[in-house]
C-alpha cells in the first residue's frame, strides 16, 4: 500500500507542476517539478526518502531512453555518427579524467578513485532537461540533434567508468588494460544484445499482424514491456541495459514502415500512450530530485557539513570545466559543425546546453551503502555534489541563453488555431443544410459537428442564451398550441407536456444555487408533504394574486377571461388543499400556460410543476415530455411522443432560420439543451444510416475547406497541416466508435 500511494503522489505532484507551468509558462518546467519534490518531502511518506538506483533505472531510464532511440533521425545519426561518438565517449572519457583529477586537487581528502568515481556521475548530459530549458527559444538544428545524439551514447561511458572507479576503489587495484577490455565489451555488447532483441521483437510485430493479431490489447501491452525486457536481459549477461535499450528504440525507428502497417487505431493509442507514459516519467525525475534534496541533506556528517563551502565550491568548478571542455572540443573541430562562421557561437551553445539530469541522479544514488562491511565514505557529500551541478546545469543556461538565441518562432497561435477551426466547422454545417435532405438526422450531426470547435460554454453570452432560450419556448409553446387546436393531441396532454418543458428548461439554466435550492424544494414535498403543500399554496395564492392584479391594471379583458375559462377547465391541476384552506381562500384563476408569457418573473413559480416521484399523492405531473413515466397510458405516451417529435423538429429550424455568425455560439448552447433532451428517444436504423452519410459528406467539406484556404499565403503550413490532422484524427475516432 506505501508502494501505491508513493507512486499516487508522484503523479499529483507532477501534475500539480504541469497545471502551474500552463498559468506561468516562462519558468521551465523542470524547476516547477523539483519544487513540486521539494514540498512532497514534506509529506510524511516521503521523509528520510532515499531512491532506490535499480528500479530507478529501470522503471524510468529505461523506458525514456527506449523512447529515445525509437523517435531518434536515423539519417542524422548516421549522417553525424563520427560527431557523436567523439562527443559521447572520447570527450566523456576525457572529461572524467580532467574532473577527477580536478577533484582531487580541490578535495584532497577523498580518495583518487571516487574522484573519478564523482567526475563519471557528472559527466552524461540529459536532452529531455535540455528540451525543457530550451523549449522557448530557437536552437540551432544541428546543435539540438548533436546533444540528443550525445545524451543517447554518453550515459554508458559514465555508468561504466563509475563501475571501474568503484572497483579500484573496493579492490585497490586497477589495471588500464582490463579497464578497456571491460569497457567496450559492455559498451559493444550493451549494444549487440539491443539489436538483436530490437530486431527479434519487431519480427514477432509483424507477424502479429500478418495473423491479424495486432490488436491494441496485443501491441500496446507488447511495446510497453519491450523496454524492461531488453534492459534485464542486457544486466544479465553483463552488458549496458542503457545502450541496449536505446539500441533496441533505433531498431523500432528503422523498421517504421512496416510498424505503420498496423491498424491505424492501434498506431493512435500506442503513440499516445508512449507520449504520455514519458511525459510522466520525466516528471518523476525532477519530482524525485526536489524530493532527495532535503534527506540528502540531513544524511550529511558533521565533518560534511564544516565542509559545505568546499563542496559548493567543487561542483562550481567541475560544472565550470566540463563547459569549458566542451566549448574547446567544438573550437578544435573535433565534431563536424556546418559554419566556420558560426562555430564560435555554436561552441558556446554546445558549452552551455550540457545540462545533466536523470543519469547523473540515478548514478549518483546507485552508490553503494557499504563496502567492505563498512559504511561506504562521502557518499551524501558525492550526492550532494552532483545534485549542485544538476542545478547549475539547468539554471545557467536558463539566464544565458535567450541572449544568444532568438525567441521560438510560433507558426501560427492558439487563436488563430481556433478561428480556423470553427470557421472549418460552420463551413462544413452550411453546407450540410445546403446539400442534404435528411432534416431528422442533421440535428444530432450538427450537434457532434459543434463539438470540433473545443469552444467552452461559458463563452457564450449569457443574456443572449436566455432570450434565445425564451424564443424556442415559444416556438415550442406555440406547436403545443396548433396541435391542441388542430385536434392531434388531447387538450390535457398539451397542458402537461407544457408544464414538462417549461420546468426542464428553466431547471437546466438555473445558476448552481437556485438548482440547489429547487431540489431542497423537492425534498420537502417528498418527505415532509402537508408542510410544504401548505407553504406551496399560500406562494402559489399570492402568484396568482399579483397576476390578477397585474391583468385588472393594464385592462387585459381578453387574457383574464382565458384566465378564468382555463382554471374552470382544470382546477383539478393545482396542488390539494386542506379543507380550511379551500374554506377561507376564495378561488383563484390559473393563467393558460400558452398566456403565461406576460410576467417572467411570476411565471415559473406558477407554472413550476415537480417531477412524478417527487409529487404529494394524488398530483402526479410529468416531467419529462417524452411520455417515459411510470403508469402512463399508452395515449399519452404516444402523444408525447408526438409533440416532443414536432416540437424538436420545429424549434430546430428556427434555430436555422435565425442563425448567423454572429449569433452561432449562443445557439450552439440551446440547440446543445434540445439534443441532450432527446437524447434517451431510440434513434431508427434509417435515421442512423443517414448520420453516417451525413458525417461522411461532412468531413469532406472540412477537408474542401482546409483545401481553400491552403491558397491562402498568410497562413503558416503547419496551420493547414493541424487542421488536416484534427479532421483525419476525428474522422478515425468517428469510424472507430460509431461502426
Amino acid at each position: 500500500m506505501a508502494s501505491f500511494f508513493t507512486i499516487l503522489l508522484l503523479v499529483v505532484a507532477a501534475i500539480a507542476a504541469n497545471i502551474v507551468f500552463a498559468i506561468y509558462p516562462k519558468v521551465p518546467l523542470a524547476f516547477y517539478e523539483i519544487i513540486a519534490g521539494v514540498l512532497l518531502s514534506l509529506v510524511p511518506l516521503f521523509n528520510n526518502f532515499h531512491l532506490e538506483p535499480e528500479v530507478f533505472m529501470l522503471v524510468i531510464i529505461a523506458p525514456l531512453m527506449f523512447n529515445d532511440g525509437q523517435n531518434t533521425d536515423m539519417h542524422r545519426l548516421r549522417k553525424n555518427i563520427n560527431s557523436t561518438l567523439s562527443l559521447a565517449v572520447v570527450l566523456a572519457l576525457v572529461t572524467i579524467l580532467a574532473g577527477g583529477v580536478l577533484t582531487h586537487v580541490l578535495w584532497g581528502t577523498l580518495p583518487l578513485a571516487l574522484c573519478f568515481a564523482l567526475a563519471a556521475i557528472v559527466t552524461p548530459t540529459d536532452a529531455v532537461a535540455v528540451t525543457s530549458i530550451t523549449s522557448g527559444i530557437e536552437v540551432p538544428e544541428h546543435v539540438m540533434g548533436a546533444l540528443e545524439n550525445e545524451s543517447l551514447f554518453n550515459d554508458a561511458s559514465g555508468i561504466v567508468a563509475m563501475d571501474l572507479a568503484l572497483t579500484a576503489f573496493s579492490t585497490g587495484e586497477f589495471s588500464l588494460a582490463k579497464g578497456t577490455e571491460h569497457f567496450l565489451v559492455v559498451f559493444l555488447g550493451g549494444i549487440a544484445v539491443g539489436a538483436i532483441l530490437g530486431l527479434i521483437i519487431v519480427i514477432i510485430r509483424v507477424l502479429f499482424q500478418r495473423k491479424t493479431l495486432d490488436t491494441i490489447a496485443v501491441i500496446l501491452p507488447f511495446s510497453l514491456l519491450t523496454p524492461f525486457i531488453v534492459y534485464l536481459t542486457a544486466e544479465h549477461f553483463g552488458f549496458s541495459g542503457i545502450l541496449a535499450v536505446v539500441a533496441a528504440g533505433i531498431i523500432h525507428g528503422i523498421q517504421g514502415k512496416q510498424l505503420r502497417l498496423t491498424s491505424t487505431q492501434t498506431q493512435v493509442v500506442t503513440k499516445t500512450t508512449w507520449e504520455t507514459a514519458t511525459n510522466l516519467l520525466n516528471g518523476f525525475v525532477f519530482v524525485l530530485l526536489g524530493a532527495s534534496i532535503p534527506s540528502v541533506l540531513n544524511d550529511l556528517s558533521t565533518t560534511e557539513i564544516h565542509n559545505l563551502p568546499l563542496l559548493i565550491l567543487t561542483a562550481a568548478c567541475l560544472y565550470l570545466l566540463m563547459a569549458v571542455m566542451r566549448f574547446l572540443w567544438c573550437m578544435l573541430n573535433l565534431i563536424s559543425l556546418p559554419s566556420k562562421e558560426t562555430r564560435f557561437k555554436d561552441s558556446i551553445i554546445m558549452a552551455l546546453s550540457g545540462v545533466h539530469g536523470t543519469i547523473t541522479l540515478s548514478m549518483a544514488f546507485s552508490l553503494p551503502l557499504v563496502v567492505a562491511g563498512h559504511a561506504f565514505p562521502f557518499r551524501s557529500a558525492i550526492i550532494l555534489i552532483a545534485g549542485i551541478i544538476i542545478l547549475l546545469s539547468m539554471i545557467v543556461p536558463t539566464f544565458t541563453l535567450p541572449f544568444l538565441l532568438p525567441n521560438k518562432r510560433v507558426p501560427y497561435s492558439a487563436d488563430e488555431f481556433s478561428d480556423q477551426l470553427v470557421k472549418m466547422v460552420n463551413f462544413a454545417i452550411d453546407q450540410l443544410r445546403r446539400s442534404n435532405d435528411h432534416s431528422g438526422a442533421l440535428p444530432g450531426v450538427i450537434e457532434v459537428l459543434n463539438s470540433q470547435k473545443n469552444q467552452s460554454q461559458k463563452n457564450a453570452n449569457s443574456k443572449l442564451v436566455h432570450q434565445l432560450l425564451q424564443q424556442t419556448e415559444n416556438v415550442e409553446q406555440a406547436t403545443v398550441t396548433e396541435m391542441i387546436d388542430n385536434g392531434e393531441v388531447e387538450a390535457p396532454f398539451g397542458w402537461q407536456y407544457s408544464r414538462a418543458i417549461i420546468f426542464q428548461s428553466q431547471f437546466a439554466f438555473l445558476s448552481p444555487w437556485a438548482k440547489f435550492k429547487m431540489w431542497f424544494k423537492m425534498f420537502g414535498f417528498r418527505f415532509f408533504p402537508k408542510i410544504s403543500r401548505k407553504h406551496f399554496n399560500k406562494s402559489f395564492q399570492q402568484t396568482r394574486q399579483v397576476k390578477m392584479k397585474w391583468l385588472k391594471d393594464h385592462g387585459q379583458a381578453e387574457k383574464f377571461n382565458d384566465y378564468q375559462k382555463f382554471y374552470l377547465e382544470h382546477k383539478d391541476d393545482r396542488l390539494p388543499q386542506t379543507e380550511k384552506e379551500k374554506t377561507d381562500q376564495p378561488k383563484q384563476l390559473a393563467l393558460p400556460v400558452t398566456k403565461a408569457k406576460l410576467l417572467p418573473a411570476v411565471q415559473v413559480t406558477e407554472q413550476l410543476q415537480l417531477p412524478g416521484s417527487l409529487q404529494p399523492r394524488g398530483h402526479r405531473p410529468s416531467r419529462r415530455p417524452r411520455g417515459q413515466q411510470r403508469g402512463m397510458s399508452p395515449e399519452a405516451k404516444k402523444a408525447f411522443s408526438r409533440l416532443s417529435q414536432a416540437g424538436y423538429d420545429r424549434v430546430n429550424g428556427y434555430l436555422d432560420a435565425i442563425e448567423t455568425d454572429d449569433n452561432r455560439q449562443e445557439v450552439d448552447v440551446i440547440r446543445h439543451y434540445y439534443n441532450v433532451r432527446r437524447s434517451r428517444m431510440t434513434h431508427s436504423e434509417a435515421t442512423s444510416e443517414a448520420e453516417n452519410e451525413l458525417f461522411l459528406m461532412a468531413f469532406q467539406f472540412e477537408y474542401s475547406y482546409v483545401q481553400n484556404i491552403s491558397q491562402d499565403k498568410d497562413l503558416s503550413s503547419e496551420l493547414i497541416d493541424e487542421l488536416h490532422k484534427k479532421i483525419s484524427m476525428d474522422q478515425m475516432v468517428y469510424m472507430q466508435s460509431g461502426n
